[in-house]
């Protein structure tokens, strides 16, 4: 089991790398995509000596939203839109790389001096998760256009699923899928708004939105 979820482990981080180094904005919901089904493979492995009904929800759950559902409504507001990449980000694609490799290296140092529990039975998941969330945070802040802004914040919601299933089998369902709801409807209304920023300055740069100041 644990030579599987470091397999998944691995293909999450050179996932955050293609994420960082992307301009094109399909390979970038793909990306997310991808990574949304693999971490729904996480609680199967996490929770295989405890395998219930909880844990089938929040697997096939992840999956369907995060690998399915979701794609789809970034792919329907892209086809709404004239924009295929991000071309001018505030922070260049090589810069990029190398903060990611940064944020990897600190995030798995940090995980490295946490002491397997029962609380936290996996710290590699939290390592991971920490990396997932400052590359979602930097998505965020350091791309132009709305739609890669929405992937951050994606991305962002995939570090708080992995650190939930970091932790002991002993979690609420009823917490983990209100959180997999918030995404559900916080994409759903960036998608909206993506719609009308397009609609409003014929570009998805979140830019434009300076123009509403005057």
């Amino acid at each position: 089991m644990k030579n599987q979820m470091y397999f998944l482990i691995i293909i999450m981080v050179v996932s955050n790398f293609y994420l960082l180094s992307s301009s094109r904005l399909r390979a970038l919901i793909r990306i997310a995509a991808v990574q949304g089904m693999f971490l729904g493979f996480f609680p199967f492995i996490t929770q295989a000596s405890h395998f219930s009904q909880h844990t089938l929800i929040i697997g096939i759950g992840a999956i369907a939203l995060k690998g399915i559902v979701i794609p789809l409504l970034l792919f329907r507001a892209l086809r709404g839109v004239d924009a295929y990449r991000e071309e001018k980000p505030y922070v260049g694609y090589t810069v990029s790389i190398l903060i990611g490799i940064v944020i990897v290296s600190v995030a798995f140092w940090v995980g490295s001096l946490i002491t397997p529990s029962a609380f936290f039975p996996f710290p590699t998941l939290i390592s991971l998760a920490m990396s997932l969330a400052a590359v979602g945070f930097f998505l965020i802040v350091a791309r132009k256009k709305a739609l890669t802004q929405v992937i951050g914040y994606l991305v962002l919601e995939n570090a708080i699923y992995c650190f939930g299933i970091s932790l002991s089998v002993e979690q609420s369902i009823l917490v983990e899928m209100g959180v997999l709801l918030d995404l559900l409807v916080g994409i759903f209304i960036m998608g909206v708004v993506i719609y009308h920023i397009n609609r409003e300055f014929d570009s998805i740069n979140t830019e434009s939105l300076e123009e509403l100041k005057e």
